[in-house]
């Protein structure tokens, strides 16, 4: 049957900076205090730099996302350009893959609990992980305003903290310890930049909340840049605090608490531990409670997924989806299971649906040819698949680091997971078939996008 209905549409209600200190937030996280000490031991020294430079690789390869954004925003931007722009098919593999993912909540909350329960050993690693992912599931049943509101107050003190950290060290740094700048040479620097890319990355994601922003066409380029570039030049001052003051020999594969006891007063590495470690991964935890549910509710109005999966509370939040997000993260918690390679295979499941969702972006022209001509910047063809081929070669590195290593029993759980959602849409389509109603002519209704 013909698709008559116009699909729902949430609020609009994200400004600028509500959608920035979002950005922000997604890309402050767990990164730089896991992976600086890492990216040390590969570059040395120029780790700075390497901050830098892995930003500048970040805007490269989502300048196709900030023009898909400026052109076609939605609600659920991911699944509606992977359906609207390729098939169905392809924006129900993208949503399974995604929903797998969210597993990675497990490891956020694990990590979180790893900083506190030294410091409040009352309640054990897992137990932290737990009231961690509890209290900002709460907050997120509240709704965008107050979530958006708790990420900015959790984005300031995060950012207070490795103000802190970098501001004790400046005046102690050696300029002597900072050489050789490159001791791996130039391989061990593209290798930090490339492995950096996943701490300075995470601003695209904003482009799944476009379809309740006030103006998503002008806002998502400039969130974009100007989140990335301001957290890779906070990201570089704590990497010369790192290096600078302590031989960076000695930081190789280290937190950053081990430059940290060397410069910071007492009181200064406990608000570190609190407010800058355990608020980066708040930081994630949230801005994927805000912005992952946006894919299943578009899901959800094309009848992909039950038009339960969708219900809103009073407050204008997905209960249900917030719900499932709930339990994927705590159940391995309660169970006290090994998270830490699930975690790793649901981080490749998450970078897989990249593969989909850049494809669908260079078929923008033909497809919608007037958004195309209307956006506010535009890539010719050329550039397009240039930037494809680009930013592909950098996921399939980021696979690789990921893939490394894991277990098979590992791989065959992804391989049946993927094998599993491979399958969905096929039966989901028969299903509903024979109750009158044409998915494929839902998954393709452009009603879905947002105008300004």
């Amino acid at each position: 049957m013909a698709v008559s209905e116009s699909p729902p549409r949430l609020q609009r209600v994200l400004t600028f900076w509500d959608v920035l200190v979002i950005a922000i937030g997604q890309i402050v996280g767990a990164g730089v205090i896991a992976l600086t000490g890492i990216a040390i031991g590969m570059t040395g020294p120029s780790v700075v730099l390497a901050y830098l430079a892995s930003s500048l690789l970040v805007l490269v390869v989502t300048v196709m996302i900030m023009m898909a954004g400026s052109m076609l925003p939605a609600t659920g931007a991911y699944y509606a350009w992977a359906s609207r722009l390729g098939n169905g098919h392809l924006g129900s593999l993208m949503l399974s893959l995604s929903l797998l993912g969210g597993i990675s909540l497990s490891l956020y909350g694990s990590s979180f609990g790893l900083y506190l329960n030294p410091i409040f050993p009352f309640l054990s690693v897992n137990a932290w992980g737990i009231v961690v992912i509890a209290l900002l599931f709460a907050a997120n049943l509240f709704g965008l305003r107050l979530a958006s509101k708790v990420q900015m107050v959790l984005v300031l003190l995060l950012l207070s903290a490795l103000g802190v950290y970098a501001g004790f060290a400046m005046p102690q740094v050696d300029t002597s310890l900072l050489t050789p700048a490159f001791p791996e040479g130039v391989a061990g620097f593209v290798t930090a930049v490339f492995l950096l890319k996943f701490a300075t990355n995470g601003a695209y994601l904003v482009v799944g909340i476009s379809g309740e922003m006030r103006a998503p066409r002008r806002d998502i380029p400039r969130v974009m840049v100007v989140a990335t570039l301001l957290v890779a030049g906070i990201y570089a001052l704590v990497a010369l605090a790192s290096v600078g003051v302590v031989p960076w020999q000695d930081m190789i594969d280290q937190p950053l608490t081990v430059a940290g006891r060397e410069f910071l007063p007492g009181w200064a590495l406990t608000y570190f531990l609190i407010a800058g470690a355990g608020l980066a991964i708040c930081t994630t935890l949230n801005s994927h409670f805000i912005q992952t549910p946006r894919n299943f509710i578009a899901a959800s109005w094309d009848n992909l997924l039950p038009a339960w999966v969708s219900r809103l509370n009073r407050h204008g939040a997905p209960y249900v989806i917030l719900t499932i997000k709930l339990a994927i993260g705590i159940v391995p918690l309660l169970l006290s299971l090994d998270i830490g390679e699930i975690a790793r295979a649901a981080t490749i499941a998450a970078s897989l649906p990249a593969f989909i969702v850049y494809w669908a972006i260079t078929q923008i022209p033909q497809r919608y040819p007037r958004a195309y001509a209307e956006g506010l910047f535009r890539l010719s063809k050329f550039w397009l698949w240039t930037l494809f081929g680009i930013s592909q070669f950098a996921n399939v590195v980021g696979v690789y680091y990921l893939s490394r290593d894991l277990p098979a029993f590992v791989i065959y759980t992804l391989v049946v997971w993927i094998t599993l959602s491979l399958g969905y849409y096929p039966w989901r389509r028969r299903y509903l078939a024979r109750r009158g109603f044409d998915l494929d002519a839902a998954t393709r209704d452009a009603r879905i996008f947002t105008t300004d």
